[in-house]
């Protein structure tokens, strides 16, 4: 009987072989709902992978049948971090573990392009940078913020992607303007300086920074002269140096402000009758040669870009000045 009972022991034993294990759980991916299914790897602590199972679409996996011992649980989806979990399956109550997987996104990063027509002025660093995805957002969330005139807000985002990314060029000079338009002259130069820093190619934050001159200066009149010379005379410079890297109308235009403010009436109209030359519709361009054919007594030319001021710009909020204007001009004619 003692034999029997032994050969049944024995039997059994041999039937149901070495203790084994299982590893269940679910693979929780940040969105939704799971759209694919993931597939999950199993691999010895010490040895191969022992295990290639793909989860439902909810996410859940189960892998059964594992000998005692340590296993990394392997999640490598693509957009994710890997994840390499490490697991020991045991005897009676140990062998079964149970193991929730959360997924993180890859920090996603964009490599912004210059413009086509302004390629060949970005410096090369420019190109090679690569910003966080979210910060890339705030700015392009930004400038549409300032499209519609929401100012406060585009400056909230703005700042928010500088915190993301510190070397952002575009969020730099933007920022700046901001800050230029509500009176914070200090904060724009620092914005348009660093700007500068980043992009020493880019033409766009020495127009600025001259223009930010040109507000300082009239900010600082009660100042005396010398001090709003010293300050327009950095306009110029600036100005100078932007127009090298690259001509444009608003260039121009800001530099024959500077030279009109600062008494080079020649300069001034050749630089304003440039800005008109390459853009014949600027307004302020027409009121800026206006004014100083005023000041020379040169009627008729102040008379001519009145017109065409009011010609191009039937709805200006300034219509009513300016055709004020208009009508002393022409008494002086007659």
């Amino acid at each position: 009987m003692l034999g029997e009972i032994l050969l049944v022991l024995t039997l059994a034993q041999a039937q149901t072989g070495p203790p084994t294990g299982s590893i269940r759980g679910q693979i929780l991916v940040p969105s939704v709902g799971v759209a694919e299914r993931i597939l999950v790897l199993v691999q010895r602590a010490d040895g191969p992978v022992v295990a290639r199972i793909y989860t439902d679409v909810l996410g859940n996996y189960d892998v059964r049948n594992l000998p005692v011992g340590n296993y990394d649980v392997i999640v490598n989806l693509e957009g994710y971090e890997e994840v390499r979990q490490q697991v020991g399956i045991g005897t009676g109550a140990f062998n079964s573990v149970t193991l929730t997987i959360p997924l993180n996104e890859k920090e996603k990063f964009i490599v912004i392009k210059p413009e086509a027509d302004s390629e060949k002025l970005v410096d090369l660093a420019e190109l090679g940078r690569k910003y966080p995805k979210k910060a890339v957002q705030d700015f392009e969330r930004a400038r549409e913020e300032q499209r519609k005139g929401n100012d406060a807000k585009a400056t909230e985002l703005l700042e928010a992607a500088l915190k993301l990314a510190p070397d952002l060029y575009g969020a730099h000079n933007t920022l700046g303007t901001l800050y230029q338009k509500s009176g914070r002259i200090r904060e724009a130069q620092a914005e348009y300086g660093r700007a500068r820093e980043l992009n020493p190619r880019a033409p766009d934050p020495l127009v600025n920074l001259g223009s930010l001159y040109l507000d300082e200066a009239t900010a600082r009149a009660k100042e005396g002269r010398q001090v709003v010379g010293k300050i327009l005379d950095d306009a110029l410079d600036i100005l100078e140096q932007a127009l090298k890297i690259k001509r444009s109308a608003t260039a121009y235009y800001f530099l024959g402000t500077a030279y009109y403010r600062s008494n080079f009436l020649e300069e001034a109209e050749t630089n304003l009758k440039l800005a008109l030359e390459m853009e014949p519709r600027l307004p302020a361009g027409h009121l800026m040669l206006a004014n100083l054919y005023m000041k020379q007594r040169k009627w008729p030319g102040a008379l001519e870009q009145l017109d065409s001021y009011l010609s191009e710009n039937p709805k200006a909020a300034d219509r009513v000045l300016v055709e004020g204007t208009r009508i002393k001009v022409v008494e002086r004619i007659k």
